[in-house]
């Protein structure tokens, strides 16, 4: 009894988080399952559907007030199963409501995943707790609810990983062709340097291809010519000297 007791001491404490999953639902992680090679969404949707009513109905069936155990962990679990089934009928409707609505997108499909992990986890903790304290007619259902939402999730997290494959390949597959975007820069980048607007660049394939580009005309610069002013000759009557006198022609 001691055992039990130490392990169901957190229930309390966890009964917080699940409630709040089930008002407002959070986010999901990746798995894998050996069934399909190409998941396929809308079945694993149905197996999510099929397992949350079976594991709802299982649930309300149960006699947690009758169990082996005293008044306060009696008190804890049917808080905790009360939580799941709000959790059944509240969340993961609206989670695949949202899957649904956007196409099997990866973030809505994660969180789907990821609230009924924990829907999952503590389905598991009150199986434990039927199987020592209740009746094998309540424990033995519940296992196998525990058992198809584990499926479930699983179906999920290997959808979601081929689907986060596929678009990681898309992503760093470079465009096949073409002359490269370094070759279609500035002139002179990847080939050789511009001459009057030609210049020639090497593609991917090792094609040289010749590439023309429109040079405005430059326009006609006009230097101004400077004019050199001579300074003014002196007068002959400013410098002081007269001016020479023409020698005589010779008879």
């Amino acid at each position: 009894m001691k055992t039990l007791a130490t392990k169901l001491a957190p229930i309390a404490f966890a009964l917080a988080s699940l409630t709040a999953w089930a008002q407002s639902p959070g986010g999901q992680q990746p798995g894998g399952q050996a069934q399909p090679v190409q998941a396929n969404l809308n079945l694993i949707i149905a197996q999510v559907q099929k397992a949350a009513l079976a594991t709802n109905g299982d649930l309300g069936k149960l006699r947690i007030e009758k169990w082996k155990t005293d008044a306060d962990q009696k008190d804890q679990l049917q808080k905790m199963s009360d939580s799941i089934q709000r959790n059944l009928t509240n969340a993961i409707p609206g989670l695949i409501g949202d899957v649904q609505n956007s196409r099997g997108g990866v973030a809505a499909t994660f969180k789907l995943y990821h609230n009924i992990t924990i829907v999952y986890e503590y389905l598991t903790s009150l199986t434990d707790a039927a199987g020592v304290l209740g009746k094998k007619e309540e424990y033995e259902p519940l296992a196998a609810d525990a058992a198809a939402l584990d499926s479930a999730r699983e179906n999920l997290s290997t959808y979601i990983q081929q689907q986060a494959t596929s678009y990681e390949s898309r992503v760093r597959t470079p465009p096949s062709g073409g002359v490269s975007t370094q070759a279609q820069g500035h002139p002179g980048s990847a080939g050789s340097p511009a001459k009057n607007g030609v210049r020639t660049v090497t593609g991917p394939n090792g094609v040289k291809h010749i590439i023309v580009d429109d040079v405005p005309d430059e326009p006609a610069t006009h230097t101004k010519k400077k004019t050199s002013k001579s300074a003014p000759k002196p007068s002959p009557a400013a410098s002081g000297k007269s001016s020479p006198t023409p020698a005589p022609s010779p008879k």
